[in-house]
């Protein structure tokens, strides 16, 4: 397993089996991207554009909302890798900058 993978995998409580295929963690952590990229910032960058996505959902949408709730979810966990880093403060400034795209 990766670094990230093993990361993901030591969360507890983990996330219900929906949520968590929703998240596709599997897919962030397969991406080869230990070391090339912060985990804190595949987290949010992929929380991001599960916002983008929420957003373009006009009205009260059971999917929108789901698909929300998967954003939240990976920005929680975005901050959650950003405060166990060397540099906590700049890593939350990248997990903001990320949200803020």
């Amino acid at each position: 397993m990766s670094e990230h993978a093993d990361w993901l995998a030591a969360r507890k409580p983990s996330p219900p089996e929906r949520l968590s295929r929703a998240l596709g963690v599997s897919a962030l952590v397969g991406e080869g991207r230990d070391g090339d990229a912060q985990l804190w910032l595949s987290l949010a960058e992929h929380g991001s554009g599960r916002l983008v996505e929420a957003m373009e959902r006009p009205g009260r949408d059971r999917a929108a909302a789901f698909t929300l709730l998967t954003a939240d979810a990976l920005f929680t966990y975005a901050c959650e890798a950003a405060l166990e880093s060397a540099d906590p403060e700049a890593a939350l400034l990248d997990v903001l900058a990320a949200a803020a795209r």
